[in-house]
């Protein structure tokens, strides 16, 4: 670090300690705030100025409180800082395991993309819906009702995006190609006042390829209906989903607002079918931002081409005896678990240089652990057993 980057790295440092001074969220904020924005330098050197910038606006800011403000730089500084981080559990798929077959090679039954990898759940230690995921195991006992007409569905499979397909994105997106780097990142780019991150596929926990981008000053006025809000902030960068989607509001942080637009397939003869991530849970576009103040973070699966398959699946029935056989048997310590709830669903399976969006059910039941409540959920990948890769 050059001196002249420390002295304007503490001058800024000191902008924060007078913006924090009365609305500090905890104790060590400033510390891990700090250590993150060292250990990520070259993305921060490109948003520093506007951050102070941002900060000097705080402080002349007419707002009752500087509440909502201290909440946007800590909004701001996790964007920023996401755009860096390494997915956890892996980086592109490049540097994960050998990627399935898609040559389209004949397989049984005739599955235009051959046997498809499985899909399954990875439970994360969270709170999801007010319930702790519990990923043990468990004596299951189906207590649902689920029927299913279909004997077949699609399966949808992209290609893995190159940099000139994350350039062609961000150009829509009005942004141009920038010399930071990311990693696991396709390509930076800069725009008027933000800054765009592409990010190539995970393998563990699944993602697709992905944007992150971080408005330092958001043109779309931020008060009145939030998903009004999200949407113009979405619709500013292009960034509105084409694809069917629900959305749902949440507060974070005391102050800021979360908007997602959850992911759907409208899928023949069924209408829509959620899209779900490696916990069971939906997920899609994501808009975060302070009302009252300028700035955003919006996060959200990059635009792709995706080829659709019919590939034959099992019953209701099927799944529900697949589900038997997932159960632990009774006794000691292990929860018993009423499965109240079945769907089917969406979720992506990673694959290499071609991934898929590929049906499945999702079976779920909350129980109390120890006390806790707790949330169990189950999947079965839908597509016929013969179809799917060992």
């Amino acid at each position: 670090m050059s001196e002249e980057e420390d002295l304007e790295l503490k001058a800024l440092q000191r902008q924060l300690d007078d913006a924090f001074q009365t609305t500090r969220p905890r104790a060590d904020f400033e510390e891990e705030l700090w250590l993150r924005m060292q250990s990520r330098r070259p993305i921060w050197l490109r948003v520093r100025k506007g951050l102070a910038g941002l900060v000097e606006g705080i402080r002349e800011s007419r707002l009752p409180s500087v509440a909502a403000g201290a909440a946007l730089i800590m909004l701001m500084a996790a964007g920023v800082f996401t755009l860096a981080r390494l997915p956890h559990g892996g980086g592109g798929a490049s540097t994960a395991a050998g990627p399935i077959s898609n040559d389209g090679a004949a397989a049984p039954g005739g599955a235009p993309f051959g046997a498809v990898p499985r899909p399954q759940l990875s439970v994360p230690p969270q709170v999801q819906g007010g319930s702790i995921a519990y990923g043990g195991a468990a004596t299951l006992v189906w207590a649902g009702n689920l029927q299913v007409t279909a004997t077949a569905l699609p399966v949808y499979r992209y290609t893995e995006p190159t940099r000139a397909d994350a350039d062609a994105f961000a150009a829509k997106v009005g942004a141009a190609p920038s010399a930071d780097v990311a990693q696991g990142g396709i390509g930076v780019y800069a725009g008027r006042d933000f800054t765009l991150v592409v990010l190539a596929s995970v393998a563990q926990p699944p993602r697709e390829p992905y944007f992150n981008v971080s408005d330092l000053k958001s043109t779309v006025k931020s008060t009145g209906d939030s998903v009004a809000v999200a949407t113009a902030i979405l619709a500013a960068h292009h960034l509105l989903p084409t694809w069917p989607y629900q959305t749902a509001v949440q507060t974070i942080g005391g102050t800021a607002v979360r908007v997602d637009f959850l992911r759907s397939f409208d899928v023949p003869g069924l209408g829509r079918l959620s899209l779900v991530d490696s916990a069971g849970n939906p997920y899609g576009t994501q808009v975060d931002f302070a009302p009252g103040t300028a700035g955003a973070f919006e996060t959200g699966p990059m635009p792709l081409t995706i080829d659709p398959a019919t590939y034959p699946i099992i019953s209701a029935a099927q799944a529900i005896q697949s589900l038997g056989a997932s159960s632990a048997p009774s006794g000691g310590s292990i929860p018993v678990v009423r499965i109240t709830k079945a769907e089917l669903v969406y979720t992506l399976v990673w694959g290499g240089d071609h991934s898929y969006y590929e049906p499945a059910y999702l079976f779920s039941g909350t129980f109390s652990n120890d006390g806790v409540p707790s949330v169990k959920r189950v999947l079965i990948p839908a597509v016929v057993p013969s179809l799917l890769a060992p």
